[in-house]
């Protein structure tokens, strides 16, 4: 777009603090700090890291003459920052897209916007939130039935693939509920997700090995496998909601 020959620094070094991409082609050259939400919160703490000086008294300001920090959903614009920073929201970039009349760029910006609208809504980088919208959907039928008052298995086996899917990419059916298992901080809560998802592909399993020609035919061994299971995942549940102090019913039932 004529603004910088960007390059990644998580692809030199993960977790790169306070940019995420900059252009070292030349002296004065620009960085870039990418976020779902950038606010007053998220600006200050990366314009610090950006001040920071290390052990030899340099910091990432000394190599930059720009800094961009881009709110791919949201960014707030009061408040004041230092002149060589700059806050941007997705408008930005649609400006510069639209002044080259490129329209297939254009929507691919808004479309990627519209897809994580949901997912910044509840602050995307908060644990504790995202753990709240999975154990939402843990608490579902799907989970807490025993086998022997379920419901038909083609809902059961639904239930738990979004359930995998929410886990997996932190979207349901294709929109962005919350983050994936990979990317929570808390370690109890992500060995949890990792739990979850393996237990969840254990019924599958079963479910699968029981399938003859499109009918899924369980025998006694086969639903006390899945109960002990489904079980696992409850108890589990029950375990790192009260270690975060979520109040939410997640016991095993019988009936609705």
């Amino acid at each position: 777009m004529g603004i910088a020959n960007l390059k990644s620094k998580n692809q030199i070094r993960v977790n790169f603090p306070a940019i995420d991409a900059a252009d070292d082609d030349k002296d004065g050259g620009i960085a870039v700090q990418v976020t779902s939400v950038a606010d007053a919160r998220k600006i200050n703490k990366t314009i610090a890291t950006f001040e920071k000086k290390d052990a030899a008294g340099k910091c990432l300001k000394d190599g930059y003459a720009a800094l961009y920090i881009f709110g791919f959903c949201k960014a707030s614009r009061s408040g004041t920052v230092p002149s060589y920073c700059q806050v941007v929201g997705p408008d930005f970039f649609v400006g510069k897209l639209v002044d080259l009349d490129d329209e297939e760029k254009v929507q691919t910006i808004i479309d990627s916007v519209r897809r994580h609208v949901d997912y910044s809504s509840i602050h995307p980088y908060d644990d504790i939130e995202c753990l709240k919208i999975v154990l939402g959907y843990v608490g579902r039928n799907a989970v807490r039935h025993y086998m022997r008052c379920e419901g038909p298995v083609d809902d059961m086996t639904k239930g738990l693939r979004e359930i995998s899917e929410l886990i997996g990419k932190g979207a349901v059916n294709g929109k962005q509920k919350s983050k994936a298992h990979h990317e929570f901080e808390d370690q109890e809560i992500g060995e949890f997700l990792r739990h979850v998802l393996s237990e969840i592909g254990g019924i599958t399993a079963i479910v699968n090995r029981a399938n003859l020609n499109g009918f899924v035919c369980l025998n006694q061994q086969d639903m006390m496998a899945i109960d002990k299971r489904k079980q696992s995942i409850v108890t589990s549940a029950q375990h790192i909601a009260a270690r975060h102090g979520i109040a939410m019913s997640l016991g095993m039932y019988e009936v609705d």
